[in-house]
């Protein structure tokens, strides 16, 4: 059963972040029609300036330790831009951690249950600190104009979900299972039986409130695709491709986007991984291993083309929290922002407060 926040967000995974040049361009074009089509209701507007930020935006992007985006409306006229205004210039501006303002973006209202709605919107605002500076809109045509460019862009706008969490897997889900379908995939796989799975092991309270491994499985049996969020289930077993690591370990490398990596974020990776996954004499083990419990070996051919571009995808829809935010004691080599991983100019006040898990629990 979807939980609140999945049930109140469109079908798909996006393909704009949010605030970004792609998005803003996207967002203007949406606003200029709309501004045209209410033009004589605008018409006495008068100025208003709306700017969003969101700090600790995707590393991968380049763009700095927030990325903005802003409206000024005057009457029946709009411009649309990316980068962030002065609080003097704006009427309205808000200001919070990028991932909630992705997920936020994402909720709809039309046709949805108010309810369902209201309970997602406020499970994620409880997760970030916010800025607010100014007052919201008050004219009734514009408030119209602003909740249909939130509808329009709720389905285009990328989630960024926690690294292994249940919501994070529907994004696996629904890559995998679309692309498993594919016709040129389809006949290769008719006949393919094949189980992979990742878990990783000391969870972290805020995000997994029950202290049970995080991670995720997949199941392919003649065409037909399963995936579930967790471990693999015991009926399942054994994997014939298996992941088995420490959480706090893996989520640098888990979250990057390899297609928009440079030089020296490669080197910056391979200093973390020597680091990182070296062999823990204590454990006995390194704190990531593979492996093929049932013997059958490397993923048929098939199959590694669907999951070609599922790190990467999942990279780019992956917030940007590390356990060390919220968890003291943890390993120096683990704890440590990575250059490649987030911003050297991170702020660590707008990350999600520890006061609530990512499920909006109260922890104690």
């Amino acid at each position: 059963m979807k939980n609140a926040m999945l049930a109140a967000m469109p079908e798909g995974i996006g393909e704009l972040t949010f605030a970004s040049p792609q998005w803003t361009e996207a967002a203007g074009a949406f606003l200029a029609a709309e501004v045209d089509r209410r033009a004589a209701g605008l018409s006495d507007l008068g100025a208003f300036t709306l700017c969003e930020v969101g700090h600790n935006p995707p590393a991968y992007l380049k763009c700095g330790n927030r990325l903005a985006w802003h409206a000024k409306f005057d009457g029946a006229s709009v411009e649309v831009g990316s980068g962030e205004l002065p609080d003097a210039q704006c009427t309205l501006k808000i200001e919070a951690d990028h991932s909630i303002l992705s997920n936020l973006g994402r909720i709809q209202h039309h046709g949805r249950d108010p309810e369902v709605v209201a309970a997602a919107t406020d499970r994620l605002s409880k997760l970030t600190r916010w800025k607010f500076s100014g007052k919201p809109p008050e004219h009734p045509v514009l408030v119209a104009v602003l909740s249909a460019l939130h509808e329009a862009m709720a389905p285009r706008t990328l989630p960024r979900f926690v690294f292994m969490t249940p919501e994070w897997v529907s994004t696996a889900r629904h890559i995998l299972s679309t692309r498993v379908k594919l016709d040129k995939y389809a006949s290769e796989l008719r006949d393919v039986q094949y189980t992979f799975s990742e878990e990783f092991t000391d969870t972290p309270r805020y995000a997994f409130p029950d202290g049970r491994s995080g991670g995720f499985w997949v199941r392919l049996d003649r065409g037909a695709i399963e995936v579930g969020a967790g471990p693999l289930p015991e009926a399942l077993q054994p994997a014939d491709y298996f992941t088995f690591g420490t959480y706090s370990a893996i989520i640098p490398v888990g979250r990057t986007v390899n297609a928009a990596m440079t030089d020296d974020d490669k080197q910056a990776q391979a200093k973390y991984s020597e680091a990182a996954f070296r062999f823990d004499k204590q454990a006995g083990r390194r704190p990531v291993e593979q492996s093929s419990p049932s013997g059958h070996g490397e993923m048929p051919k098939a199959l590694a083309r669907v999951f070609l571009p599922l790190h990467d995808e999942l990279g780019k829809r992956t917030s940007g929290e590390l356990p060390s935010d919220f968890v003291d004691g943890i390993k120096p080599e683990w704890a440590t922002a990575q250059p490649f991983d987030r911003d050297p100019g991170y702020e660590r006040s707008w990350v999600r407060y520890d006061r609530v898990d990512i499920f909006g629990n109260e922890l104690g």
